[in-house]
């Protein structure tokens, strides 16, 4: 039987990924190969042929296509996450409101924290003090990753 018989059959998922010569093909060679307690370097063929010559290995062939399976879905889950990010920051893009919510929370940190510092010690409760800063800090760490962070391609 050929390549895409039986393994196209069993694990049509790994058959793609593995002939596809994207960079994850490697991998669920061996995600297939360490399923089968083959050596990690395995071709697709071999993985083919102990599969045909020990029919009890399917099940491992099947769990190894669940698993590959679900990475797609998570991937698939990853890119729909950053289309939201880029197109939350599209639309926001010509909105006023994100930057004047943005320096207003980083004015009212830089504010608080020079209050804080100002007064003499005693004045200020340790806790609440903290319990700010740390909430205003979290605050403007979220703004700043938004119009910043990695995901960003705009300058």
């Amino acid at each position: 039987m050929s390549l895409k018989g039986i393994l196209g059959a069993l694990a049509p998922t790994l058959v793609n990924v593995a002939t596809s010569g994207n960079p994850v093909a490697n991998i669920a060679i061996k995600m297939a190969a360490k399923k089968l307690n083959m050596p990690e370097t395995s071709t697709l063929e071999q993985i083919e042929e102990l599969v045909e010559r020990e029919p009890d290995k399917i099940p491992a062939l099947t769990q190894t296509e669940n698993e590959l399976k679900a990475m797609e879905i998570n991937l698939e889950s990853f890119k729909v996450e950053v289309d939201d990010r880029k197109s939350a920051r599209d639309h926001f893009s010509d909105d006023p409101m994100p930057k004047i919510f943005a320096m207003t929370a980083l004015l009212g940190f830089l504010g608080y924290v020079y209050m804080v510092t100002i007064q003499p010690p005693d004045a200020n409760d340790d806790g609440v003090v903290n319990l700010i800063l740390g909430a205003l800090a979290s605050l403007v760490s979220g703004i700043s990753a938004f119009f910043f962070g990695g995901s960003n391609g705009k300058k």
